[in-house]
């Protein structure tokens, strides 16, 4: 039986999340940390015909013999008639902090609510956005407007109706809420203009504003149940049925799902079981004990290449970066010379060589080389005699060079760190360590309370999905606080326009930008690593499964991310 690793290469990978950045590992939670605008690193392309916006622009998946087909066993059982019923169990690195969609979510919790959310948009395996739950999104003219509309009869999980009420409330809150607001600052008004449409007003030109809508400002929840942590009342296959938090979160069928009438999903119900140890879980899946889990790592997968009993799912074409975010608000890194003297310590190729068995590749920014966006700037190579001459001339100037790096718990992370650290010390400064909580990056990075960050992010193939995180307005979740004219006004012109070589110019003086300034040191585009490793009999893991306009989805995401409907296990 043919097997091996199944890469897909569907174009551009989404980050569907919001504020959620974590200190994961090649072999651990690797989660993207994009917020509302996470939606938005969907490439830049024309939605549904009814909405005019902007023209298609995605490139064509690459060529490859283990590209995903719309025939053969490449589909992951799509080819095969899907069986209806049955329960699973699957491993996840953490359950996150809970459900509400007005705050941070952790990637726990968000691989969790997958599974009980449907959003307004959804992704096609071009990267376009299209109309999901919503019947169309129509801009005006110059985009400064949009009309949501919703389809006929959608309830969700608790009975009641998903109107246009419902979707201002849920948007309203999203726009209101103390963390996500930062992401919606170009949205003025959301106001419902019949029973099953909203108009949503922008203060400024916004072309890739339904990408927002697959992510978080997407997710549509019972309005009595907005803002709560302990539930989800969603629009998807499943529904919770219980959270045990630190070990385990069963969800159910959801008896009013909107696309029961096409036989989803096909699962009675899955255990999401948090296994935090890469070991633990590979041992878990090979007993029998759980049909799959996320984050296999590098050894994993290279293992797997040869095993016929275990099938990876790798989302190629896209993936978050690995990185150290500065803080330049604090010494040392509100000095240029510090931040260039860290990059140039930064041996990215021997970490790469070294854990992630050479499968991913540098990055330079939150862009992905393979992206139309991408521009190569001049960022610093690794040249320890450089970085010492800037540590010695930083130093003669205003003293020693210190700072700790913070990190969640995470063994192979923390492993990663313990190289780099000994790289930078190597040039002259004393850096260490310094363990959080497990989940707590992102609240940690908003309460401004670090020098420097192990950080996993971004992904975004449009990257008006980094917006949020880079821009000055952004507040506190423009992480690093750097102010920085060119990276805010190339950022403004990619968003301000649809017309792509206009966009293009744009995001190429932010990645300039973002060279010259130096808020974060990259390490590498973790294609190749982020994915999920199963049992050959659970199929539509990553796969490209229809969606209800009769295209084919996106498949998995970046950080690994997917849908559970079109899931099932062969008996």
């Amino acid at each position: 039986m043919h097997k091996q690793i199944v890469r897909l290469l569907a174009v551009f990978l989404t980050a569907t999340l919001v504020a959620t950045a974590c200190g994961g590992s090649s072999g651990d939670e690797t989660a993207p940390a994009t917020t509302a605008a996470a939606a938005d690193d969907a490439t830049d392309n024309e939605p549904d015909d009814d909405a005019a916006s902007p023209s298609a622009s995605t490139e064509p998946p690459l060529e490859d013999e283990n590209q995903i087909t719309s025939e053969g066993e490449g589909m992951n059982g799509l080819d095969l008639d899907p069986v209806a019923g049955g329960e699973i169990t699957f491993a996840l690195v953490n359950d996150g902090t809970g459900f509400s969609t007005t705050d941070a979510i952790a990637p726990g919790s968000i691989r969790v609510i997958t599974s009980m959310n449907d959003s307004i948009a959804g992704l096609n395996d071009r990267g376009e956005w299209i109309p999901n739950l919503a019947e169309s999104i129509t801009p005006n003219d110059d985009f400064t407007e949009w009309i949501i509309t919703m389809r006929e009869g959608l309830l969700f999980a608790d009975g009641e109706p998903v109107d246009g009420e419902a979707v201002r409330a849920n948007i309203q809150a999203f726009k209101d809420g103390s963390v996500t607001g930062f992401a919606f600052t170009a949205v003025e008004s959301i106001d419902v203009v019949d029973d099953l449409s909203v108009k949503v007003t922008m203060n400024t030109p916004w072309g890739a504003f339904p990408f927002q809508l697959v992510g978080q400002p997407g997710w549509m929840v019972s309005p009595s149940t907005i803002g709560q942590n302990d539930t989800f009342m969603g629009t998807g296959p499943f529904m919770l049925e219980s959270w045990v938090p630190g070990d385990s979160v069963r969800v159910v069928r959801n008896p009013n799902y909107w696309r029961a009438d096409e036989g989803l999903p096909y699962l009675d119900a899955i255990t999401f079981k948090f296994l935090p140890d890469q070991t633990v879980r590979r041992q878990a899946l090979e007993a029998g004990d759980i049909e799959g889990y996320i984050s296999p790592g590098d050894s994993d997968i290279v293992d797997f290449l040869e095993d016929d009993n275990v099938n990876v799912w790798l989302g190629e074409a896209g993936a978050n970066e690995y990185l150290y975010l500065l803080n330049t608000t604090k010494a040392p890194f509100d000095d240029i010379r510090v931040r260039r003297a860290l990059a140039h310590a930064t041996d990215r190729d021997f970490l790469i060589e070294n854990f992630r068995s050479g499968l991913t590749t540098p990055a330079n920014g939150p862009i992905n080389p393979s992206s139309k966006w991408w521009v190569d700037t001049d960022y610093p190579e690794y040249d320890l005699e450089a970085a010492k001459a800037l540590v010695d001339e930083y130093e003669a100037e205003v003293g020693p060079i210190e700072f700790e790096i913070s990190i969640e718990p995470s063994p192979a992370t923390e492993e990663v760190l313990d190289v780099a650290i000994s790289f930078w010390q190597e040039a002259g400064m004393d850096a260490s360590a310094k363990l959080i909580g497990g989940g707590q990056s992102a609240a940690t990075a908003i309460a401004d309370d670090f020098q420097a960050f192990s950080w996993f992010q971004f992904g975004s193939p449009d990257p008006d999905g980094v917006f949020t995180f880079m821009h000055s307005s952004s507040g506190f979740l423009n992480w690093s606080n750097l102010q920085n004219d060119k990276i805010d006004e190339g950022l403004r012109i990619g968003r301000e326009n649809v017309d792509e070589a206009t966009r293009k110019e744009g995001y190429a003086l932010f990645q300039e930008g973002l060279t010259e300034a130096l808020p974060f040191i990259w390490i590498d585009h973790l294609n190749g690593i982020e994915g999920a490793a199963v049992m050959p009999r659970l199929h539509g893991i990553g796969a490209n499964a229809p969606l209800v306009n009769g295209d084919r989805s996106l498949g998995m995401t970046n950080g690994s991310f997917f849908s559970w409907e079109q899931v099932w296990l062969e008996p």
